[in-house]
């Protein structure tokens, strides 16, 4: 019992107890409530003080800007009336540019009725010259000079002299041309020439005439100006009764000394042979064994021309030139006079301007040059030995002209290919003749030859023997960087049996181009390395023929090179300063030259022989 009384009582102290710790936990908890709500009481009269300063901020900029809005309003309220001053006199300007724009809408109205006007008015044509009433010597170059416009334009304008057609033009649309020509009166006379221009829409000029009479100098004038005169016309006179064709109009000629020649020479021949031409032709020229590297073509061509032209014709002038140190005419010089009147004849009958047609190859343009100079040279001859000119004479001219030292210190190939369309080319026209006279020539000029082969054996020719076209692979992307085409062209026999006979006998030749019935060849140069190849493809006429060529070709490399070849791969090569191979194939055979084997090699491979 009284441990029950004492369990009572402590039981009632720990009561105490919780009951006293319960009190103390709600005091201390009620402190920090307290405390909390202080703490956040005071935040929240800091932003309320904050926000306090920002109202009051805001309605300070509230009366500022109230106060700007009503200046501006006041501002804006003056320019008002401002800007209705400036609208006022706008109003008065666009009334203005409103009447000048009616000014300028009738003007345009007046210039469209103009243009109306000009544009239905036929195409105007005058002639400038010659004069009206002018008076010329007969065969005596009269200057003609005409123009005509329209604006539309015009599209053809006609010439007459004396109500023959004599110039017709087709003018592409044009609203003004002009046009010189030159009329040598060969008879005297009165001459009117007649013009006419038509527009775009079909419409003709009046007809512009102008007047001139033509009359014989007087004889001391004719003697003292042309003491050739006579001589020149009883030559011209036998050479067209010996070639059987007659002048169509006159011929201008020309009497130059060797010093005129030498300028006439630079400033018209060579006037387009530039120095890039000259180094090609010597590297191809050197890749064949012909010439050095470094010959200077340039120079020798210009002199060669100076010391050997003894005259020429220029088909763009209608004129010849006959070399003489005086105003007379010797014997070889009457001779050189013949020839080139014959070339003046070809020209009038035949028209010369296609022997200058760059769409034709190395060997036609050959070709159709030994059939000019071959014909020249054939009635030259006849009318040298019909009695025309003093052999005696002729003799002593010829030994003077033995006197060449340009011509005797000239590379083989370059002499014997000015001779060729001389020798060659009347060996040619005199086997024409034999068949059929000079109407066979006539024929010849309708259906040129194409090829020094057909120059070297009329027979081929006269058997309708063309070349074949053969072709080559560009070789840039096979020889790779550095490498450039220097030219690409046709041989030839002639050229063949040129390089040929360098090392083979004439007989030797003569067997190995037998047969030749076309080829191609192209040099490349690699200026860094100072390295040719050179590529020549022949086609033959039978494979025979190829097979002869093949056999004999190899004499040349190794008497070049002194070395015999290696046989391998279908192909024999030779090795000297450079390398030489050659490969045949049916009725083909190929040359490469290159600086080493593997080139040459290369090259070869890349050909496909038996594939052309």
């Amino acid at each position: 019992m009284k441990s029950t009384s004492q369990t009572a009582i402590i039981l009632a102290l720990i009561m105490l107890l919780l009951v006293m710790a319960a009190a103390f936990v709600f005091v201390f908890q009620g402190r920090n409530q307290l405390v909390n709500q202080r703490n956040e009481l005071s935040t929240r009269a800091a932003v309320l003080e904050e926000s306090f300063s920002q109202t009051q901020a805001d309605l300070n900029h509230s009366l500022s800007t109230r106060a700007a809005l009503e200046a501006a309003a006041a501002t804006a309220e003056a320019d008002n009336v401002l800007l209705e001053g400036q609208l006022v006199e706008s109003q008065q300007e666009l009334d203005g540019l409103t009447a000048q724009l009616d000014e300028v809408s009738q003007t345009i109205s007046a210039l469209e009725a103009e243009k109306e006007q000009v544009l239905s008015q036929p195409p105007q044509i005058a002639v400038l010259a010659p004069a009206n009433g002018s008076a010329f010597v007969v065969d005596t170059p009269v200057e003609i000079v005409v123009a005509a416009s329209d604006a539309l334009g015009i599209t053809a304008v006609n010439i007459n002299i004396n109500e023959a057609a004599w110039q017709t033009y087709d003018v592409a649309d044009l609203p003004l041309f002009t046009v010189t020509e030159i009329f040598t009166p060969t008879a005297v006379g009165n001459y009117e020439i007649q013009t006419m221009a038509v527009n775009v829409n079909g419409r003709s000029s009046s007809v512009a005439t102008a007047s001139f009479t033509v009359e014989e100098p007087p004889a001391e004038i004719q003697s003292a100006n042309d003491p050739n005169a006579a001589l020149r016309a009883q030559i011209e006179s036998d050479v067209s009764r010996i070639r059987g064709l007659e002048p169509t109009e006159p011929v201008v000629t020309t009497l130059l000394t060797r010093d005129q020649l030498q300028q006439r020479v630079e400033s018209d021949l060579l006037e387009e042979y530039t120095a890039e031409d000259a180094r090609s032709d010597t590297l191809v020229l050197s890749s064949f064994d012909f010439l050095e590297r470094d010959f200077d073509m340039a120079g020798f061509i210009r002199s060669l021309y100076s010391e050997q032209i003894a005259g020429f014709y220029d088909p763009e002038t209608n004129e010849f030139v006959v070399v003489s140190e005086d105003d007379t005419l010797d014997a070889g010089e009457q001779l050189t006079h013949a020839h080139e009147f014959v070339h003046a004849l070809q020209d009038q009958h035949f028209n010369l301007d296609f022997l200058d047609d760059e769409s034709l190859d190395a060997d036609a343009s050959a070709a159709l040059t030994a059939l000019a100079e071959g014909e020249a040279t054939q009635v030259e001859t006849e009318y040298m030995l019909s009695g025309n000119i003093n052999l005696g004479d002729l003799l002593l001219t010829a030994l003077d002209a033995l006197d060449s030292p340009v011509l005797n210190s000239a590379p083989p190939v370059i002499a014997n290919s000015l001779m060729f369309p001389y020798t060659a080319g009347q060996e040619f026209v005199q086997a024409l003749t034999d068949e059929g006279g000079y109407a066979a020539v006539d024929d010849a000029w309708a259906n040129p030859p194409q090829s020094t082969e057909q120059i070297l054996h009329p027979d081929r020719y006269l058997a309708g023997d063309e070349p074949q076209l053969v072709t080559l692979p560009p070789l840039t992307d096979t020889l790779g960087a550095g490498w450039t085409l220097v030219d690409e062209d046709v041989f030839g026999e002639f050229m063949l049996r040129e390089y040929l006979q360098q090392q083979l006998s004439e007989q030797q030749v003569d067997t190995a181009v037998t047969g030749w019935g076309g080829d191609k060849y192209a040099t490349y140069y690699n200026e860094a390395d100072d390295a040719l190849v050179t590529v020549l493809r022949i086609a033959w006429d039978t494979a025979q023929d190829s097979t002869e060529f093949a056999a004999l070709y190899p004499n040349y490399p190794a008497r070049l090179f002194k070395t015999e070849g290696e046989i391998a791969n279908g192909r024999e090569c030779w090795q000297g300063d450079d390398v030489i191979c050659l490969a045949q194939d049916g009725r083909e055979t190929v040359i490469v030259r290159a600086p080493d084997m593997e080139t040459a090699v290369t090259v070869l491979e890349s050909l496909e022989i038996g594939n052309n």
